[in-house]
């Protein structure tokens, strides 16, 4: 996530300054940008380059401010606002496929304030289609149909689910099992049914960026990957390809841990790692001594996923191993 926060008060911006300190150990959080004040002009200046604003205001303003900016419900940032004495959280656009729901309890949870989330299906413990694909990173072929499989959802109609073998592990989220009703896969695909509306899903390449040092062993790298999936909230399963650096091509334990997921393993070049540039990744002196490369794991994971790729989880380090989560921008 890459969040703005907008304060116009001192006790806001105080609050904002809080949040920030909090998340700034969060790897799921990659940038965190804090703004004082003219919430209009920096609302036009700011809108697309984050995932997420949050104002520390009154909701008033905050949607007097951004009401010229919107476009897309699928394109759109997620917007919250808060109450500088932090009682409450509320997503106002974007609450969906935006994020901004996810994005709001992990705020409130933050400063122990109560969520205010008012999106239909959340409302009545059900999971909207474009809730789960974010959640599990795919790509809704067909949005103008999102609003009808949710509306069945509400209305409580049956709203069939085909998955494929490999995605099948999406119907154990709880949520899902009582959200939709499994059925099987047509044509291989992963796929929304109610009445004659239908909602193609095409999952999008996510890749593990790998650092490690030598002689690391195939459990350790493994346990690295699923501590930081744990704090993704995602199955390991639902990884597409391991990366790493040419010098860690004939490294056993990553090796081994790409055949144990059954995945494969992608090997990036030192030259296309020292010209690769790219402002979500950051630098390690340790690396660049040794191998003339600004990092391993996060540029690789990047490469990998291809063009206009993000960062869902910035570098972290683990027994020796380093971590980081890349999905490609579309399937």
């Amino acid at each position: 996530m890459k969040l703005a926060i907008i304060s116009v008060t001192l006790q806001g911006q105080n609050v904002a300054n809080w949040i920030a300190q909090i998340l700034k150990d969060d790897h799921t959080v990659l940038t965190i940008d804090l703004y004082h004040k003219n919430v209009k002009d920096t609302i036009g200046k700011i809108f697309s380059q984050y995932d997420c604003i949050l104002g520390i205001m009154a909701s008033g303003i905050m949607i007097r401010s951004v009401c010229s900016q919107l476009k897309d419900k699928t394109k759109d940032p997620a917007i919250l606002v808060m109450d500088e004495r932090e009682k409450h959280v509320i997503t106002l656009l974007s609450g969906h496929i935006g994020g901004g729901n996810d994005y709001n309890l992990k705020i409130a949870e933050l400063v122990s304030a109560d969520s205010v989330i008012t999106t239909a299906t959340d409302v009545i413990g059900k999971m909207g289609i474009d809730t789960l694909a974010r959640k599990y990173y795919l790509n809704i072929n067909n949005p103008s149909k999102i609003r009808f499989i949710n509306k069945a959802l509400v209305e409580g109609k049956n709203v069939e689910l085909a998955l494929t073998s490999q995605f099948e592990f999406i119907y154990e989220n709880k949520l899902v099992k009582e959200s939709y009703l499994k059925i099987p896969s047509k044509f291989n695909k992963i796929a929304a049914y109610s009445n004659d509306n239908t909602i193609i899903l095409t999952p999008k390449k996510l890749v593990v960026g790998l650092g490690a040092r030598k002689g690391i062993s195939k459990n350790d790298i493994l346990f690295a990957v699923e501590e930081v999936f744990h704090n993704l909230r995602l199955p390991i399963l639902r990884i597409d390809a391991l990366a790493t650096a040419e010098p860690k091509k004939d490294e056993r334990g990553i090796l081994d841990a790409a055949r144990e997921l059954d995945v494969p393993l992608e090997i990036i070049s030192l030259d296309k790692l020292r010209s690769f540039k790219d402002s979500q990744c950051s630098e390690s002196y340790w690396v660049k001594k040794v191998f003339g490369v600004s990092g391993v794991s996060e540029p690789a994971a990047l490469l990998s996923a291809g063009k206009d790729a993000k960062l869902i989880f910035r570098k972290k380090a683990l027994n020796k191993v380093t971590v980081a989560v890349a999905v490609a921008n579309h399937p």
